[in-house]
């Protein structure tokens, strides 16, 4: 039997780790004498984590076997607030794009403990990176760690039923299309073109592509050919072709039945968190075009955003005149979304 996330039961900042089946993953438990092989950050509606490269994932398609193992762990009452849980994922959605170590990886497969290339993350590091940009101490020492040192952390409390069976309707949804993965695709073809194109500069993220176009603006037309000959530009179009329902009340309703409520409950929540994130990076951006130059990088940037912006309120919308539907007016969320 399959089992699913119990997303109900995740806070932001929980830390998710995972025993899969793969060889990699079955060594480096057996090397770490762990259940555990990968570390991941929650955030509401995604989880961040190192894979091939840090990439952000909606949990709902997440499905694991019977016998591997999942532990939720979250920090202790002391030390959790919601502003240093924020800063610890903004610092976080700064990785993406970065290429995992996978040196690091063989040598931890291997039991070995190797310091990662600079510019490169691994699963665990990242994690225990993340909360010690915000002074919590998860290990001794964040840059050379391991699942199983974050489990036994102080400072952390194990949160127990951290998965539910998953029904048919997780199975088909975890094999239906996700936007996600062609991002994850996207970003890597362009850092990987941007390394040939600048082979002096090592750049991994697109934190990085960032601060490479304000050390020299000039460079910035090339960077914004490079990410067009990706689908980087389209995914707002790719996500609205392949979702359809999330756009039309109708197949909202017949899409998920039972169901309904829990699902526009869920994409009211999503999609007021990305017009937060996407509104504060159009401001981000605007001050840069004021700071650093009138380019149209910056400007591209923004319509991108605004575009993403615009399907988000859709998706509201549809989602407010399904719950309308049911009865449910008032919607209250907390604090972060």
């Amino acid at each position: 039997m399959l089992k699913k996330l119990n997303i109900k039961n995740l806070l932001p900042g929980d830390i998710i780790l995972v025993g899969y089946n793969d060889r990699d993953s079955r060594e480096i438990q057996q090397r770490t004498n762990s259940k555990f092989s990968h570390s991941m950050l929650y955030w509401y509606g995604s989880v961040i984590h190192a894979s091939d490269i840090v990439i952000t994932e909606n949990p709902s398609r997440m499905l694991f076997e019977e016998n591997e193992g999942v532990c939720i762990l979250r920090l202790k009452d002391d030390y959790w607030n919601p502003y240093r849980i924020s800063a610890i994922i903004d610092y976080a959605r700064t990785f993406v794009g970065t290429f995992y170590d996978r040196k690091a990886l063989i040598a931890m497969r291997d039991g070995k403990k190797v310091m990662p290339k600079e510019n490169r993350q691994m699963c665990a590091r990242f994690v225990a990176e993340c909360y010690d940009y915000v002074c919590l101490d998860l290990v001794k020492n964040y840059e050379i760690c391991t699942p199983e040192e974050i489990l036994n952390s102080t400072i952390l409390n194990r949160i127990s039923n951290p998965l539910l069976e998953a029904t048919q309707e997780d199975v088909d949804m975890a094999a239906s299309f996700d936007v996600t993965k062609v991002q994850f695709k996207a970003i890597k073809e362009f850092l990987i073109s941007l390394k040939k194109q600048f082979p002096h500069e090592d750049i991994v993220s697109l934190n990085q592509v960032e601060q490479f176009i304000e050390k020299d603006p000039s460079n910035s037309d090339c960077v914004l050919n490079l990410l067009k000959q990706t689908e980087y530009f389209n995914l707002w179009k790719i996500e609205k072709e392949h979702n359809p329902y999330l756009y039309d009340v109708v197949s909202f309703k017949n899409k998920w039945k039972d169901c309904a409520k829990d699902q526009a409950l869920s994409v009211i929540r999503d999609s007021k968190r990305i017009i937060k994130e996407k509104k504060r990076d159009i401001n981000v951006y605007k001050l840069k075009i004021l700071e650093i130059g009138d380019i149209v990088y910056y400007h591209d940037m923004i319509t991108l955003r605004e575009n993403i912006i615009e399907t988000a309120n859709e998706r509201i919308d549809v989602a407010e005149q399904v719950l309308m539907g049911l009865g449910i007016v008032k919607i209250k969320f907390p604090w972060c979304l």
